[in-house]
């Protein structure tokens, strides 16, 4: 609990959240504006929320990797971390408290975010759909929590921040950029099925989060193409938003597993 503190204290002191937060505001009544000028003002928040997907989708993974990736390697090189370790404190509580004190700091964020920028688009447009936009600052938390346990794992298996914070952007870039050119690529040259679609999907958290998103605001999976139509017709919905979760919670799960038991075995 005291570690848990001081990560969110030392996150709210950060300027980080209050740019976090303005960033999203400012974006989305921007966006809320344009939408006004060009007629479609009156689809409100669930046209504003569309407009958000592939903007969240970029901006969290990369700022809950880089505060992740920060987490250990940071107290390496400070020259802390050994004092932290002598302290009565396991390594696993140790590694718990920051991740905890940093989930909460990246969940305020977001609702921070979303809030404000809720309540400026909430100015200029129609407020309908509201359940949809909600939804997605769920999803958009449930995501920044799995790439933080990504981040932590990094930052566990790094020698340095330097070290870390490169690893945490090659992640971002992997993840988010290139992962769907290369890797649903590679599944549609191996067998162009269903399956090798679905797979290709569960391995990435953003990409899981990302239709579970288009889920929220289009029930009719068959906006998604292949993937989309093998998800409506083997698994339905509902089902398919379950498998989809599940799969973000093991990303966010197994990593934060792997970097405890890595850093169990670390000297200081």
């Amino acid at each position: 609990m005291t570690i848990f503190s001081k990560e969110l204290r030392d996150a709210v002191r950060g300027r980080w959240l209050v740019a976090f937060a303005v960033t999203f505001a400012l974006v989305a009544l921007a966006l809320s504006l344009v939408q006004q000028q060009g007629g479609v003002g009156a689809q409100g928040f669930n046209r504003t929320t569309a407009s958000l997907i592939n903007l969240c989708l970029l901006l969290v993974p990369l700022l809950s990797l880089i505060l992740g990736a920060s987490a250990i390697a940071g107290e390496r090189d400070r020259g802390t971390l050994a004092t932290l370790l002598s302290q009565p404190l396991s390594s696993t509580e140790l590694v718990m408290g920051k991740y905890l004190g940093l989930t909460v700091a990246v969940w305020a964020a977001v609702m921070l975010g979303f809030g404000v920028a809720g309540f400026l688009v909430a100015l200029v447009s129609p407020v309908t759909d509201l359940g949809h936009y909600l939804l997605f600052v769920v999803l958009s938390a449930a995501l920044a929590s799995a790439m933080l346990s990504i981040g932590v794992l990094i930052s566990v298996v790094s020698g340095g921040r330097s070290q870390a914070l490169a690893l945490a952007v090659l992640t971002w870039f992997l993840l988010v950029l290139f992962y769907n050119l290369v890797a649903i690529g590679f599944a549609l040259s191996i067998a162009s099925s269903g399956e090798m679609l679905l797979a290709g999907t569960l391995l990435n958290p953003v990409e899981a989060v990302r239709i579970l998103a288009i889920l929220s605001l289009e029930p009719d999976l068959q906006v998604l193409g292949p993937l989309g139509s093998y998800l409506y017709l083997e698994f339905g919905a509902m089902a398919s938003a379950v498998i989809l979760s599940g799969s973000v919670v093991i990303w966010t799960a197994v990593p934060l597993v792997g970097a405890m038991a890595l850093f169990r075995r670390q000297d200081a």
